[in-house]
């Protein structure tokens, strides 16, 4: 993997944003001069020579790769690492320092070593943490023992710059004698991993591993443990940067995060298939949901609590990370080939497996069991309480769909008529029971947010070219008459005022339903009494979106366009599904476009999704219904990982108009630009924003920072509209892609961190 970086990075420090910090790999102080080079050990069991590195040049680049091309571990147990950097054409760059760098090393425990027992990493470097002394600090209260590094300068290993881009580093740490704080047994039949982490003074970060067989010095064929790759939990994060931003590839975090590694602040596992399972379940864990926390505390001490946690995806969706199919992951079956306790303890951590609570199996003592109900051939199969079940919602959506067939529109009025084709696994519905009722055994209501008898509804919005003229118009299927033979015709008088006999009109369902037994997969009745003994899920059906012309006439799209690409939304949020059960942009834009407001003042797509995103809504001025939103889990200036090239550069390439907006004395208009780029860099409603008051914000809602107020101020310079009492005052065009559109000396692609 090469890894791109500017130069002018090594004539100047730079710090890489940190997503966040955990436990494990703990940050040593400041490191001394290196050493005198040791003796060398003698020749042990090695692994095949890696590809001999070209002469070292000073030629500036900006492309460097490296790689670890051996490990040699003699006869006494002293291990040596071979490695080099390179740039795009071959030639080795000579000036890594050893406080640049900090080593790993893990032996892979196979499966069935101890019967029933999955494979593990165990590291050979560790340290003690201790419990903390101040109960802020955490409810630890022992201490425990950790996976952690070493380098030259700290710990006495031994740095070898050969002066043409290659590398030799031979480790402090002794195989053969490893007995504190817990004793590890060398096995040359065990597969090894030997892992470096380069950050630091300048140099751009790289994680580099390499897994052999010391006994044979086989690098390919062994036993391994490669259940997720970098590259999937890149398609949600963008780029993977822990620690500071040191630590961006999973072979490496595997390396710390080992089975046993324990956070002594609050007493929590680090290990990684408990860890990062926690962290995705956050606010959905049975503990959290009972009032608890999940919290990690960190380097010095820091706190990170993600008990707000939220994925974005059904946390079913287990083959999302991890991928049989990924030639990458060759061991990912592992996750339902090999149910462990750790692992499902990890999501279900209501389960006491010691005491048997909450286990219908009973008290469990180790994993021995596992797989006789919950291995892929068991019971209770993890696959089909998971994966499964994510296929049987998907062919769920797909068993009820509704077509608009027709429409026919009276110009003159405004009424029209929408023909719906509704029909349940190849059968024609012929009343709204067939499908589903009010209330479900549970009580809950039909609606997925239970607005009143909402049984599904017929979305409806026309664009005359300058974007979608209504908001959040529906018509309730209730409401619409039935023909007894799937066909159902639904009315609105007036709806289309205005409308010619060329605008679009949009009509697509919204809120339709199907009830699915998550047991087996099946469609059943919600109003049976039989559900009641059921695991019943509400499933959305999959949209049909039709576009018919003014007269009638079937056309291909509609003129209001989408500013996102969905493909790039799926690479998170997986499961195409939404609130109000929409799996398509083009339906949530129906009601989300540039005529709604909302209680976060604004509706409009892009500054909707923009504001969830950016996680402000949990902080912002005069919201009385803040959400508990986590923050994007990538890098919030990638805009790139949502939008391609065409739909972020300025000025606005889709929805270019102005939005209405809900202000302190009534609906206002803000111009495209500012509601864009205000999303994320205000910490306001932008509805609120009045420049006729002092401080721009009404003192009885409340006042903008300085820098708030130096943002809208500079807006307004370049030509944005707040608080415009029409939609003409504010409907133009600003001057912000003078500076800032892409190739500018500001430009969108450089002010943010565009890949």
């Amino acid at each position: 993997m090469k890894t791109r970086w500017n130069l002018k990075a090594l004539l100047t420090s730079f710090v890489l944003a940190s997503v966040f910090t955990l436990s494990g790999c703990g940050d040593d102080g400041d490191t001394g001069a290196t050493g005198a080079p040791g003796v060398e050990g003698p020749v042990g069991e090695t692994g095949p020579a890696g590809p001999a590195a070209p002469p070292a040049t000073s030629r500036q680049t900006e492309v460097m790769d490296a790689a670890i091309s051996n490990a040699t571990i003699a006869e006494d147990g002293t291990l040596t690492v071979e490695f080099y950097i390179e740039d795009d054409v071959g030639v080795g760059y000579s000036a890594l320092k050893s406080n640049q760098i900090r080593f790993t090393l893990v032996q892979l425990t196979p499966i069935d070593a101890v019967m029933g027992e999955p494979s593990k990493w165990q590291s050979y470097i560790n340290k003690t943490e201790s419990a903390p002394t101040d109960p802020s600090n955490g409810p630890g209260t022992v201490d425990t023992i950790q996976a952690t590094s070493e380098r030259a300068n700290a710990e006495g290993g031994i740095f070898i710059n050969n002066n043409d881009g290659t590398y030799r580093y031979t480790l402090a740490t002794n195989v053969m004698n490893v007995t504190s704080p817990v004793y590890v047994t060398y096995n040359a039949d065990y597969t090894h991993r030997i892992a470096f982490q380069i950050s630091g003074s300048g140099f751009p970060t790289m994680n580099r591993s390499f897994d052999w067989q010391p006994s044979t010095g086989a690098t390919t064929d062994i036993a391994n443990r490669k259940m997720v790759d970098e590259g999937t939990c890149n398609g949600c994060h963008g780029e993977l940067a822990l620690h500071g931003g040191g630590r961006v590839d999973t072979d490496y975090c595997v390396t710390c995060h080992t089975s046993g590694s324990v956070d002594a602040n609050s007493g929590e596992s680090v290990d990684f298939k408990v860890m990062v399972h926690k962290i995705h379940r956050g606010a959905s864990l049975p503990s959290v949901i009972n009032g608890g926390e999940y919290a990690i505390w960190g380097y010095r001490d820091s706190k990170h609590d993600y008990s707000a946690t939220h994925i974005p995806q059904d946390i079913r969706n287990c083959t999302n990370c991890h991928d049989d199919a990924n030639t990458d992951t060759p061991d990912a079956v592992n996750w339902k080939s090999q149910p462990t306790i750790e692992a499902c303890g990890s999501c279900h951590d209501d389960v006491n497996f010691t005491s048997g609570v909450g286990h219908l199996a009973g008290a469990q003592a180790d994993n021995s069991l596992c797989q006789g109900c919950h291995g892929i051939s068991g019971f209770s199969s993890v696959e089909s309480n998971h994966t499964k079940v994510m296929s049987d919602v998907d062919l769920a959506r797909a068993a009820i769909v509704t077509e608009p067939r027709a429409v026919r529109i009276n110009l003159a009025t405004g009424d029209i008529e929408v023909d719906v084709m509704t029909t349940l696994e190849g059968e024609p519905v012929t009343a709204l029971r067939d499908i589903s009722d009010v209330d479900t055994p549970q009580g809950a209501k039909f609606g997925k947010y239970g607005y009143g008898t909402d049984n599904g509804a017929i979305a409806i919005n026309w664009d005359d070219g300058t974007g979608y003229q209504l908001n959040h118009q529906e018509v309730d299927l209730n409401d619409c008459l039935a023909d007894g033979a799937g066909l159902f015709t639904c009315s609105a008088a007036g709806l289309l005022s205005g409308i010619t006999a060329t605008d679009v009109v949009t009509v697509t369902p919204v809120d339709v339903l199907v009830c699915m037994n998550e047991k087996d997969g099946a469609i059943v009745r919600c109003d049976s009494p039989e559900t009641a003994t059921m695991d019943v899920a509400q499933i959305e059906s999959t949209p049909t979106i039709a576009f018919f012309k003014g007269d009638g006439t079937i056309t291909t799209d509609g003129y209001d366009k989408i500013g996102a690409d969905m493909n790039a939304c799926q690479s998170c949020h997986a499961d195409k599904k939404f609130h109000h059960g929409s799996t398509d942009l083009t339906q949530c834009k129906t009601c989300h476009n540039a005529t709604r407001t909302g209680y976060r003042g604004l509706g409009d797509l892009k500054r909707h999704v923009h504001r969830l995103h950016s996680g402000l809504d949990k902080n912002a001025l005069d919201d009385t219904n803040p959400e508990k939103i986590d923050h994007f889990p990538g890098n919030i200036d990638n805009c790139s990982q949502c939008h391609t090239s065409d739909q972020f550069d300025l000025p606005l390439q889709q929805n270019p108009r102005a939005s209405i907006a809900s202000g302190a004395l009534g609906s206002v208009y803000v111009s495209p630009t500012a509601v864009v780029c205000g999303s994320c860099h205000l910490n306001v409603k932008l509805g609120l924003i009045d420049p006729s008051l002092p401080g721009l914000i009404d003192p009885a809602k409340g006042s903008i920072d300085a820098n708030g107020q130096a943002l809208i101020d500079h807006m307004m310079q370049n030509g944005a509209i707040f608080a415009a009492t029409t939609f003409e005052q504010a409907n133009k065009v600003e001057s912000c892609a003078v500076c800032h559109a892409i190739g500018a000396e500001y430009g969108v692609d450089k002010v943010h961190d565009i890949k």
